[in-house]
Parts: C-alpha cells; structure tokens; sequence
C-alpha cells in the first residue's frame, strides 16, 4: 500500500458556508451574537455557516446555514475551497465554502435571531479595516471572500449573459 493509515489524519470538525456577493462585490456577513462557553465568537464577523451535523453533506449545511443565520435561501454556484484549521484549543476543522446567490424568499433576517446579531452586505475597504481590527472571526473568511471575488470576475461574462 502506498498510504498506509500513519498518513491519515482524522478531523473530527468540518463546517460549510457561503459567500454571497452583491453587484458591487461587497460581502454578505453576520455577526454573532456569541453563547455562554462558546468560542469567543460574540461580535465577530464571518460568512454564513456552521458545522456539518452527522449524517449531513457540506452542501446541505451551507443552505441550511444560510437560511439560519442570514436568512438566505442560497443557490450554490461553485465551490470555493476547502480550508483545514483549528480551533484555538487545537481541535481540527475542514471548512468548505460556496460561491452562492441569494434567491427568491430570502429575507436576510436571520431565522436565529438568539446566535445572529445583525446581517450586512460589507464593502470590501470595510471588511479590510474589520480584519485589521481583529473582528473577523477567521482567516478563512478572508480566504473565501478572496476566492469569491476572483471567480466572479471569472464568471461574470456567464452571470451577465
């Protein structure tokens, strides 16, 4: 065997989301409103989503995670990127995300209003200023949004036809 199971590395956390982009290339967020013994996430700013529940693909969670945190019924256009990271206790994480549209019936109210405390689209001089600052809650975030922008340029003469 040329990869034996000493080359496996499990990961036991994997999460999905989207990014959504408006005409003028700004970035849907939300900001979390944080949880008792959460991970120090209340008033950071990320994409919509969330961890990928047993038995679930990452493509379901990013629309399910759209819907509940920013009340986005998300049409997937393209994957993005797969990230591994870690939490700050160490624990690994696999974080997918979807370039995706907002379709019909989205409201952009957040059905989790106790986890969600605001949604935005955010122009990209601000979300610079708040990755500066400290308040995206990961660096993923700036990889997706970075990844986004440039397949929307690569799409564009398709999404404009």
């Amino acid at each position: 065997m040329q990869f034996g199971p000493e080359l496996h590395t499990p990961v036991p956390h994997r999460a999905a989301g989207v990014v959504v982009l408006n005409a003028a290339g700004d970035i849907l967020l939300v900001r979390e409103r944080g949880v008792p013994g959460g991970r120090g996430k209340a008033d950071l700013w990320h994409i919509p989503s969330g961890t990928v529940e047993p038995g679930e693909n990452p493509q379901d969670t990013a629309v399910r995670e759209a819907w509940e945190e920013a009340g986005v019924r998300a049409g997937l256009l393209k994957f993005l990127a797969a990230y591994l990271g870690h939490f700050p206790d160490g624990e690994p994480v696999l974080r997918h995300a979807w370039l995706a549209e907002a379709s019909t019936g989205s409201t952009f109210t957040p059905a989790l209003p106790d986890e969600v405390k605001e949604v935005r689209f955010v122009p990209q001089a601000e979300f610079d200023a708040l990755y500066s600052a400290g308040l995206i809650r990961m660096h993923h975030t700036k990889l997706f949004y970075e990844d986004a922008l440039r397949e929307r340029e690569r799409l564009m003469p398709q999404l404009e036809r």
